[in-house]
Parts: structure tokens; sequence; C-alpha cells
């Protein structure tokens, strides 16, 4: 194969239409099948089928198929290369983005110990390696966002081409098998979090440890920077594709279940006739009517009145400006164990917090007291006798938690 990057990115560019065209098949093709997509996608091209085969192959856009040689295909590389500039990513294997961050735990271990060590070239390695994968688990997740998405948009356009039962079959594995899983690890409390948690405590420390050497710090921060990025944009992708995902399981669902029950209906027609409709029709509801009055309900009467001096497209008055508009305020768990970091030792932590902290919902106060709890970089501590805090939404009654940073 030729290592000439920039004559490949002119044949792909060429031969755009074809190359995209056969990944989206994700099958190999011959010379007959190849010369009919040279002439839709290509029809000035001078080369014939072959050499035109060749000329991808020598400039690694096309690959022999497994099953014989005079057929080609579109090698992986090159596929999720076209599907990522065509926003058509495919979706990944489930269970994929749990060894990533496995790897992820025995990098962070390694940095531990080059910190501890005082290696700069350990540490330089295994910073790398860290970067890499933290990129590798946040490509992946946007990937399978945006393949998850593609999904949903064929099948709510009715181009998945797929039969109704094939339709559950594969909504009901999206949900349990890619979902599910991705929730556990991207959530509050899950293993992505607290893995994040221990490398960027992992990262302070080494930064502390070796404050006259010029290049960690450096190091150190553009690794807290991509941990904190994972994480927003990992729950992100996630609570997107969810939010699409499960109106469209639950209506499927409800489809498919429909779908069966008239087909079993059906099936005990054509056995029995029509006394296979006896028990349906005695599961019906028996209509009822009442001839002194349609309505029997005066709020139904008033809602139906009001209908009828509904005036279309009403004033809307003048438009709000974006200067009026005010940002919903978010409390970063990060943000508040640097500020604790800097207050010290606390022997109530959630008083703490909500004196602190006092202009954020109770919801977020109760989210970072969970997360300092199970960060690595504290040690805590419950009291043994209860206490209590009020805000302005709730008293809460509560063993009081001392927290000491870990040296």
């Amino acid at each position: 194969m030729s290592t000439n990057p920039q004559r490949t990115l002119q044949l792909a560019a060429e031969y755009y239409g074809l190359l995209a065209d056969l990944s989206a098949r994700g099958e190999p093709i011959g010379l007959g099948d190849l010369r009919s997509l040279l002439q839709k996608h290509n029809p000035d091209n001078p080369r014939s089928a072959d050499k035109v085969a060749a000329y991808l192959e020598k400039y690694g856009l096309f690959e022999r198929a497994a099953e014989s040689d005079s057929s080609w295909e579109v090698p992986h590389i090159i596929a999720e290369f076209l599907r990522h500039l065509s926003m058509r990513q495919r979706l990944s294997a489930p269970g994929m983005l749990g060894p990533i961050i496995e790897e992820v735990a025995r990098l962070t271990e390694d940095l531990r110990r080059a910190f501890e060590s005082a290696d700069i070239d350990r540490i330089r390695l295994a910073s790398s390696s860290i970067n890499q994968a933290l990129d590798a688990a946040r490509g992946l997740s946007r990937s399978n966002s945006q393949a998850i998405m593609n999904e949903v948009m064929l099948i709510k356009t009715r181009e998945d081409r797929r039969s109704l039962r094939e339709r559950y079959l594969f909504i009901t594995h999206l949900h349990e098998k890619h979902l599910s899983p991705l929730g556990a690890l991207v959530e509050v409390g899950g293993e992505m979090e607290r893995r994040a948690n221990e490398l960027i405590a992992v990262s302070r420390h080494g930064s502390t440890s070796m404050p006259d050497d010029p290049f960690v710090p450096e190091l150190t921060s553009k690794i807290i920077s991509s941990v904190r990025r994972l994480k927003d944009e990992a729950w992100g992708d996630f609570h997107s594709s969810l939010r699409e995902v499960t109106p469209l399981f639950r209506q499927i669902r409800r489809d498919h279940a429909l779908a069966v029950s008239i087909s079993r209906q059906l099936d005990r027609v054509a056995r029995e006739g029509a006394k296979g409709l006896d028990d349906a029709v005695g599961q019906l509801p028996i209509a009822r009517w009442r001839a002194d009055n349609i309505f029997n309900s005066y709020a139904l009467e008033d809602y139906l009145a009001g209908v009828a001096n509904y005036v279309a497209n009403p004033d809307p008055g003048p438009l709000a400006s974006l200067s009026d508009s005010v940002a919903p305020l978010v409390l970063d768990t990060n943000d508040v164990i640097e500020k604790l970091l800097v207050a010290g030792e606390q022997d109530d932590l959630l008083a703490w917090i909500v004196q602190t902290f006092d202009v954020y919902p109770d919801q977020q106060l109760l989210q970072v007291f969970h997360g300092i709890s199970i960060s690595s970089d504290f040690q805590c501590a419950h009291g043994n006798h209860p206490v209590q805090t009020e805000t302005a939404e709730a008293v809460y009654t509560y063993y009081p938690m001392h927290t000491t940073a870990n040296a």
C-alpha cells in the first residue's frame, strides 16, 4: 500500500459516492457490481472497473475480501471515517466502554507509581496513554450517541425497512443492552465517575508532590481537563440518547403487544369461527347513553364553553430579549472540592455545603454531598449523634459527616 496521505484523500474525494455507498452496504463487491456503481457515481471516469479497484487498493481505500480474491470491500477504518464525516455512525457492540474505563483505572495506578518514584519519563508515558484512552472513550460515546440518533430517525420515518417484530427486537436490544449498562457507568456514583475522581486525585497529588518540575503542571492540567470533558460529554450523550429511545421503546412495545394480541385473536377465529370472538366481546366496555344530557359534568361543560370562545393566533405581545433570560444555576462538584480543600477539615460536611452554597437547589447540594462522600480526595466518618440543617426547601435530620482531606 502506498503511504501518500494527500493522494489518498484526493482519491477519497474523487470516489466519495462509491466509497460511501459501499460503506453503507458493509458487504464485499465484485467487478460487475463495481462497474454498475461506477456508472452511477462516476459516469465520466475513464478507468475500467478492475483498474479502479487496483488503484483504490494501492492507496488503502480498498482491500481484498476474505472469501474471494475477485471481490473488494472498504477497510473498516476507512468506512468509520466516511461514516463520521457524513454523521451516519454505526452502533458499536455493547460493553465496549467498560474495558476502556478499566484501562483508565490501570493507567491511573501506573501514573501514581510514576509520581511516587518522581520519574518524569514514566509520567509522560502514562499521561500520553491516559489521554489516548480518554479520547477513545469520548469518541466511542459520541459515535454511539450519533448512531442511536440515526437509528431512531430511521424508525420514526419508517426508512429502516424492518417488520414490527424486528423493530421491537431491535429497540429492546438497544434499550436493555446499550443504554441500561451505559447508565450504570455514566450516572452519578457510577464506575466512570469513581475512576474519574481517582484520576483527578492522583493528578492533583502528583502536581503538588513535584512542584519544581516544569512539565508536571501542564501534564496534570491536561489530564484533569480531559477527564472533566469526558464526564460531561458522556453524561450528555447518554441522556440525549435516553430521551430519544425511551418514548419510542414504549410506543413500539405497546404496538407489538397489540399486534401479538390481534394475531392470536385472528388465529383463534380462524380455528373456531365467530365463537372465537365471544371472550373478546365479553371484555369490551359497555357503552352508556344519557338521553337527558350529553354531559354529566359541569366542569366539562365549562371547558367546552371556553373552547367555543377560543381565538386563534392571539397577539403574542413583545418578545423577551436574550438579556431577560436567566441561566439556571449549576453546582460543579469539582469546584466544591477545591473550595473544601481550601476551607480545610469540616465536622459537618452537609452544613458547610448548605452555608457556603445556599443559593443552589437542594437536589444539587445533596448530589455534591454524595460526590464528596465517595471521593478519594477525602476521609469521611459519620458522627454518633443526629443533627439538623435547614434549607429554604426542607429541614434535614442526619448524622454529621466529619471530612478530612487526604494528605
